[in-house]
């Protein structure tokens, strides 16, 4: 009886576990790959870079609304960069070997979490993407 409730309660505990987990995950392969993340601002920069990494962010205001300010350059490959502040993954940009771009786009709520999801097309190098909260 013991093993049987014992077993019944670890289900839970994971099946609770489970639906408690991100939306989106990290899973990338890198190299030279530095980021800093704060709680409105967040900065990558990267050698080579192949897969998907998520950035969490929210106004550090409240009660104010605001823009995403994105910043980024890639010297080789593609990427997608999109974000998702209402339960909807959507572009925000696409970026091409020798692009750059330094644009407000996006928007965000007060108090709300967004994510900022960067997945590559084909294999990225020598790229750094700066994206930051900006209220209106």
């Amino acid at each position: 009886m013991k093993r049987i409730l014992l077993s019944l309660l670890c289900f839970v505990c994971l099946l609770s576990c489970a639906s408690c987990s991100l939306k989106y995950y990290n899973s990338y392969k890198a190299l030279m790959f530095v980021r800093s993340e704060m709680r409105d601002h967040a900065t990558v920069s990267f050698s080579s870079f192949e897969g998907t990494y998520v950035i969490k962010l929210k106004m550090s205001s409240k009660d104010q609304e605001g823009d995403i300010h994105c910043k980024a350059s890639l010297e080789e490959g593609e990427l997608n960069v999109y974000y998702d502040a209402f339960g909807t993954k959507e572009l925000l940009f696409n970026l091409k070997a020798g692009e750059s771009i330094d644009e407000r786009l996006g928007y965000i709520e007060s108090g709300k979490r967004v994510y900022i999801i960067i997945e590559t097309v084909s294999p990225a190098k020598d790229g750094r993407i700066s994206v930051d909260c900006r209220k209106q």
